[in-house]
């Protein structure tokens, strides 16, 4: 929600120099597709050279690079750019901005709803049922008989009780990955962390839901927002924004206009 975001989430991808690896992987046990009929991947790889790496998922023109951390656990990434072929690459950097590939794989996506990518667990949604924050999700929805209400009623939890934390901003890194569980117990965050607890708990009660990037007119700098299927069409919620404006005599909708919205980039 600030200016630091474009740094740290856009110039990432601008910056990446792409090298040729003298020493890749066994792929099978780097990237597995064994998800694929859900739209992610998983990657896991571990090593004791306390180098970066970086997973780059390209399809087309289209290029997204994630932070990788080398640690041994698996990892999910969404192929959210639609059915198509993929190619998913694990790197390792080598000097300044450039890296080789670990690992590379070429996939083939063929969803007959491509909406079940935004359903799951994701490297920066990332979610399972033994989450407080899951469980609590369960426990305010339970009522909630339809996904229109579950939305209304999140949205509205959402505004009222968490806060935007003006002083995490310096402190974070270009690699910042938002934890949902942290920021409900803490119940507060910057407009990443809002949009990845929003749609966690959205995902978990199996409504479609997007983690979106990019600029907004209510916000100075890069932004971070939700996209909700709902009747058969998305539609934007600003759970960050909208809780900034509470208290305020601001007019505040729980859906809001594409018009006042520039994605760069969905998960």
């Amino acid at each position: 929600m600030k200016k630091w975001f474009i740094s740290a989430f856009s110039i990432v991808l601008l910056m990446l120099t792409l090298g040729h690896s003298v020493d890749f992987a066994n792929t099978s046990e780097v990237i597995d597709t064994t998800n694929l009929d859900k739209g992610i991947v998983g990657i896991s790889y571990k090593t004791t050279d306390k180098l970066k790496y970086k997973v780059l998922i390209s399809k087309d023109d289209s290029r997204i690079s994630y932070p990788f951390t080398a640690d041994g656990n698996a990892v999910n990434f969404p192929l959210q750019l639609g059915n198509g072929t993929y190619k998913v690459g694990l790197l390792r950097n080598v000097s300044g901005t450039k890296y080789v590939y670990v690992s590379q794989k070429t996939v083939v996506l063929d969803l007959k709803d491509p909406n079940i990518v935004f359903l799951n667990s994701v490297q920066n949604i990332n979610w399972n049922e033994e989450l407080k924050a899951i469980e609590f999700g369960k426990s305010l929805l339970k009522t909630s008989s339809t996904s229109n209400r579950k939305l209304s009623t999140l949205y509205g939890y959402m505004v009222k009780n968490v806060t935007y934390d003006y002083d995490k901003i310096p402190t974070l890194t270009a690699d910042y990955i938002p934890s949902v569980e942290l920021t409900y117990e803490e119940l507060k965050g910057i407009c990443y962390d809002y949009s990845a607890l929003f749609a966690s708990i959205q995902r978990n009660h199996g409504i479609p839901t997007k983690l979106v990037k990019g600029y907004s007119r209510f916000v100075e700098g890069y932004h971070a927002w939700n996209e909700i299927y709902i009747g058969g069409k998305w539609v934007i919620i600003d759970s960050t924004v909208d809780s900034t404006w509470k208290g305020t005599k601001a007019s505040v909708t729980m859906i809001k206009s594409t018009k006042d919205y520039t994605k760069v980039n969905e998960y």
